[in-house]
């Protein structure tokens, strides 16, 4: 499969042309998942891996030609102030920079670029606002490990060589 920790590590220098204080936390599924809102530094990002469409590249199921997702998860405060609007703002601003870093930025070089699907939102409360952008890409993975060697009953005789 392919890792995206290479797409985190793409994310963490601020850009050049974001005006605003870049994320204070990143993290992948793991990190997303044990946060403690009331603790946690924002603004954030996490990339949480989402459902993958494949379609079999050969009749021996080696070779995968796959379509993978995963969540750009972007947690900010939501502030009052005194313009209508300026949380909305700041959100839009930062998932134009992320878009900007990740929208046809090739994870290596036999990968199709990523490509921007869309957006939801998670959670909007007084505090914070929690959205999800989607991304894809396709790749064609044969990465799968030879099946392991026989066994004898309760007795394993070897594995292959990797």
């Amino acid at each position: 499969m392919i890792s995206l920790t290479p797409v985190l590590n793409h994310l963490k220098p601020k850009p050049a042309h974001f005006d605003g204080a870049w994320f204070r936390d990143f993290g992948l599924a793991a990190e997303f998942a044990q946060i403690e809102p009331t603790a946690l530094p924002l603004p954030a990002i996490w990339l949480v891996r989402a459902a993958d469409k494949s379609d079999a590249a050969d009749n021996e199921g080696r070779a995968e030609d796959m379509t993978l997702a995963f969540d750009a998860i972007i947690a900010i405060e939501n502030t009052r102030t005194q313009r209508a609007g300026e949380t909305d703002d700041v959100l839009l601003a930062y998932r134009h920079a992320v878009r900007k870093l990740l929208q046809g930025w090739e994870i290596e070089a036999d990968i199709t670029p990523i490509r921007f699907v869309g957006g939801k939102v998670l959670e909007y409360t007084q505090q914070d606002i929690y959205w999800a952008d989607r991304y894809q890409f396709d790749a064609l993975i044969t990465n799968y490990l030879p099946d392991p060697g026989p066994y004898s009953e309760l007795v394993y005789t070897g594995a292959p060589d990797l």
